[in-house]
């Protein structure tokens, strides 16, 4: 398995965009297919990744800086952390939140946030997040980023 970085041209951007919408944007009576094409393009604040196997495109995630204003003091986040259905139980979430990990290390970054929902808390303790808050119904989980 490799996970690289997605320059904002790549060609698996279209795929991961679909997967993204049919997921989550879907729910945002705005969001279109090209909408998240060009939020997950952007390279504003924001690195995307993707982990293939034999070349095959088996999951995505990004890393970014984004203030929320009801939680101004968790800057750095995991987003997106996405591998379908069929490509489940091979590590490919392991890979990506490594990946992710290290990248926030490398750009110096003191913590990693992610928001998630109460059956994915098991997925990310094992890779040193734990709950800090809630935000409704979901979790805010933190990374402190040692240097």
């Amino acid at each position: 398995m490799k996970v690289s970085e997605l320059a904002c041209n790549h060609p698996d951007l279209g795929a991961i965009a679909n997967w993204y919408y049919q997921q989550w944007d879907s729910k945002d009576p705005h969001a279109t297919i090209q909408s998240v094409i060009d939020k997950i393009s952007s390279s504003d604040s924001r690195t995307g990744f993707a982990a293939y196997i034999d070349d095959e495109l088996v999951g995505a995630g990004e890393i970014k800086h984004q203030i929320f204003p009801k939680h101004p003091d968790y800057q750095y986040w995991l987003d997106g952390v996405y591998v379908p259905t069929e490509q489940r139980g091979k590590g490919i979430s392991t890979a990506l939140v490594e990946f992710a990990i290290a990248k926030a290390k490398n750009l110096n970054w003191p913590a990693l946030y992610l928001c998630c929902e109460a059956h994915l808390v098991k997925l990310y303790e094992p890779h040193g997040f734990s709950v800090v808050d809630m935000d409704e119904h979901k979790f805010i989980m933190v990374h402190a980023l040692t240097h």
